[in-house]
């Protein structure tokens, strides 16, 4: 399964050998994280350098990619949410924190982009 996220790791330093890669770029953070031991699922993150917005991606190598929010406000809540990548909600009760901060998360998605193509 590491040889599927090899493709990922371009110019990213090596955190944690043959699990993590990271690169800060720009106030970006980006991170690729092998599959744990025995298991198929890793990610790809993009995020602030103030964590304030991270963007997580769980791309699947047979089905839909799944993608993940997490939003903290001005109280420091941070809220993990579910989203599709026209960025609809999973769960409509998070609407209105995905409209609140669509611009940023749009930015997220270019971001993530750049550096690894259509995902």
């Amino acid at each position: 399964m590491n040889v599927k996220y090899s493709k990922y790791t371009g110019d990213l330093e090596e955190f944690i050998p043959n699990r993590s890669y990271v690169l800060s770029q720009n106030a970006y953070l980006y991170n690729v994280k092998f599959p744990d031991y025995l298991s198929l699922v890793g990610n790809l993150a993009v995020s602030t350098e103030d964590n304030k917005y991270a963007l997580i991606i769980w791309p699947s190598f047979i089905g839909d990619n799944q993608y993940g929010i997490q939003i903290t406000d001005e109280n420091k809540q941070t809220y993990s949410i579910m989203i599709k990548r026209d960025l609809s909600v999973i769960d409509d009760v998070h609407e209105e924190i995905i409209d609140n901060n669509k611009e940023q998360v749009e930015t997220l998605f270019k971001k993530a982009q750049d550096m690894w193509g259509e995902i």
